[in-house]
Order: C-alpha cells, then sequence, then structure tokens
C-alpha cells in the first residue's frame, strides 16, 4: 500500500510537465513490460477483492489482496533487475496502490470494521495533495514526490491494519485480543496520515516559494 505520492512512483524525481523518466535516467522500456504487467494486475485485483469481500467470500478476498500486495513488491524489483522502467509504469503504480488500499479500506468500513472516517481521512489527504501538485506544476515549480517519514509510518500501519482485519475475519486470528491492538494502530496510522499532510505541505509551500524552474 504506497503512500500518496502526487507523481511518479518508481522514479526518484519529478520535473515540472510530468517528465518522470528524463535526462540521465533510464531508457524507456515502453508499454509492454513485466513490472507494467504486475502493476496492470494489481490495478484488476483491487476492485476483484472488494467485491469478493462484501459479497462475503473473505478467504478468496484474502487471497485477492495477498496477491495484489505482493505484485507492488516484485513490480519494483522486476523494474530494476530488468531493467524495464517506463514512464507508463511510473504513472500507473501510485495509482494502483492507491486503488488498492482504497478498495481495502472501503471494504473494511462497508463492514464495520474500521470507522468510515479513517478512508475519508485518507481521500481527503490524496485530494490535498494531488491539488498542491497540480498548483505547483501549473506555476513552473518542482513538484515533491518523495514521501514523508510519517507517511511511511501511516503506509504500513494502514497495511498491517488492513491484514488484521482480513485474517480476522478468515479465522487466522482471535477477534478479541487483536482487534484492540488493531484499533490502536488505525488510530496511530490516522496521526501519521495527518502528520504527513503537514509535512508536505510545509514542503509544498517552499518549492512554490523557490524560482520557477528553467525552461518553463
Amino acid at each position: 500500500m504506497g503512500d500518496v505520492e502526487p507523481a511518479a512512483g518508481r522514479g526518484e524525481v519529478a520535473r515540472p510537465g510530468g517528465a518522470g523518466a528524463g535526462e540521465g535516467g533510464p531508457p524507456d522500456a515502453g508499454p509492454w513490460t513485466v513490472p507494467n504487467a504486475l502493476t496492470a494486475l494489481r490495478l484488476a485485483l483491487a476492485p476483484v477483492f472488494l467485491v469478493l469481500y462484501l459479497t462475503g467470500h473473505t478467504r478468496r478476498a484474502l487471497l485477492a489482496f495477498a496477491v495484489a500486495a505482493a505484485t507492488d513488491l516484485v513490480d519494483g524489483l522486476a523494474a530494476r533487475l530488468l531493467r524495464q522502467h517506463s514512464r507508463l509504469g511510473e504513472f500507473l503504480d501510485p495509482i494502483a496502490d492507491k486503488l488498492l488500499a482504497f478498495c481495502a479500506l472501503v471494504a473494511l468500513a462497508a463492514a464495520g470494521r474500521i470507522p468510515v472516517w479513517l478512508p475519508v481521512l485518507l481521500v481527503v489527504r490524496d485530494a490535498a495533495l494531488l491539488g498542491g501538485a497540480l498548483v505547483l506544476d501549473a506555476r513552473g515549480r518542482a513538484v515533491p514526490i518523495n514521501p514523508t517519514r510519517a507517511g511511511k509510518y501511516a503506509t504500513f500501519l494502514l497495511a498491517v491494519l488492513v491484514v488484521g482485519e482480513l485474517a480476522i475475519d478468515a479465522g487466522g486470528l482471535p477477534a478479541g485480543e487483536a482487534r484492540r491492538w488493531l484499533a490502536a494502530t488505525g488510530l496511530l496510522a490516522a496521526a501519521c496520515v495527518v502528520v504527513s499532510l503537514v509535512q508536505y505541505g510545509v514542503v509544498f509551500g517552499r518549492s512554490l516559494r523557490a524560482r520557477p524552474a528553467l525552461g518553463r
């Protein structure tokens, strides 16, 4: 479950105008690559997981989520090992991460496993970051894309929360004690989401006050 970066997922630098694999970076391998296929699989499995979970097929939903989460780990590794970096992958990878996280949180909220305000908070942060990125790009400023430390913590804690709740539903964890720990995990994740939004606001503010990038 990737953090909510407003630009490329596999790249390190975002330049105004949306270039991901710019000069000095690895060559664009095109759309037909192994990493892009894995990312596409994750995009497809996210709604499949949501439908399975909401229709009561918990174990199948857990399997779909596990496979989708595994592709998130493997696609970046495949891109490096096979040297198959692409602009399409940089664009699709964070979208797939966001979609999987959103489907997982919506499914759990619909089932009453987590409070509704948690996925809403995540969507609000996403929308704020996207809006900030669009403003920076329109004004010719560099768009910061590196996830903050709080954002990384939020990503990890949300993953623990989702996997834990799914494991309980599948009978792999005792509900009583586990849910107390998961409730605390959810609150901590929400706090990290808020802190990461503040951190991104500070970074975006500095970028907005900086001089416009050359070439704009």
